[in-house]
């Protein structure tokens, strides 16, 4: 593992390794693991996404790795073969910069100048934990010169709850070969509608893009509190028997990139501020 820094406060500690995107390699509450813990190379390698809560950007699949903004394409990596798309972005493998780091609090930066997106940026992320529980403030500063769009999410992978609630309104339809959406909304399907209002996690298959209708998920007894840029949410629990639940806030839809209305649309030398936060109710 590289280089960790450690915040803590209370009840409350995480462990933030910079190397790999600021990834929040544990955060633990009263010594219980909230978020699956990364606690080896090999786990990283089998799967970059399932602990902790990764950095998405661009978020989740976009098809064919490729979209159009302002009359020009642009191309991203096929980076998951099966479905030919481009899948959750590569920043969540770049190293971050430590800005500053106290007992509560850790501030990292990291700019990009095309690698991993076609704009550049700047991001700065703040992690925090107070008696209100784990903060994260994550700041995308427009370097291009020009507007560009933006969809964001952060995977996070909680410890599998005993019963969670999302809070779901409708769900983007998704084919079954390359798990794109296929442009329609549904309404929630009567298991979908336990999803919203509360459900079992172990031994049920949770998964599916869905359109935000509030901003406070409960996994077991923790309240994920997030702004309301995020306008989706995704969930996914490996059929329900691999001991994690994803509740992923995310900002624009899957595939958004290449949706008129499915993406952010950051202004030239603007700044865009996300919001979460993670408490014990």
């Amino acid at each position: 593992m590289q280089t960790v820094y450690r915040i803590e406060s209370g009840d409350w500690a995480a462990t933030v390794a910079p190397q790999i995107a600021a990834h929040v390699v544990n955060l633990t509450f009263r010594g219980e693991d909230v978020l699956v813990p990364l606690t080896s190379k090999e786990q990283l390698e089998e799967n970059p996404y399932l602990h902790g809560a990764p950095i998405l950007l661009p978020a989740n699949r976009t098809r064919d790795g490729k979209f159009t903004f302002a009359g020009k394409e642009y191309h991203l990596p096929i980076n998951e073969p099966a479905t030919g798309c481009h899948l959750h972005g590569v920043i969540h493998e770049k190293p971050f910069e430590v800005v500053s780091h106290s007992e509560d609090s850790i501030t990292l930066s990291y700019e990009n100048t095309g690698e991993c997106y076609p704009f550049p940026f700047r991001m700065t992320v703040t992690f925090t934990v107070s008696e209100r529980g784990f903060a994260q403030h994550y700041v995308i500063e427009n370097k291009a010169g020009a507007d560009f769009p933006l969809t964001f999410a952060l995977h996070t992978t909680f410890a599998e709850p005993d019963h969670f609630k999302t809070p779901i309104d409708r769900c983007q339809e998704r084919d079954s070969e390359r798990l794109l959406p296929t442009g329609r909304l549904t309404e929630l399907s009567p298991l979908q509608r336990q999803f919203a209002e509360g459900s079992a996690s172990r031994n049920v298959p949770v998964i599916g893009y869905y359109t935000a209708k509030g901003h406070t998920a409960q996994v077991g007894e923790y309240d994920y509190i997030v702004c309301d840029l995020f306008d989706h949410w995704i969930m996914y629990n490996g059929n329900g028997v691999s001991g994690f639940l994803c509740v992923e806030p995310q900002c624009g839809a899957v595939d958004g990139l290449n949706q008129q209305d499915g993406h952010y649309v950051l202004k030239a030398g603007a700044t865009v501020e996300f919001d979460t936060l993670i408490t014990r109710r």
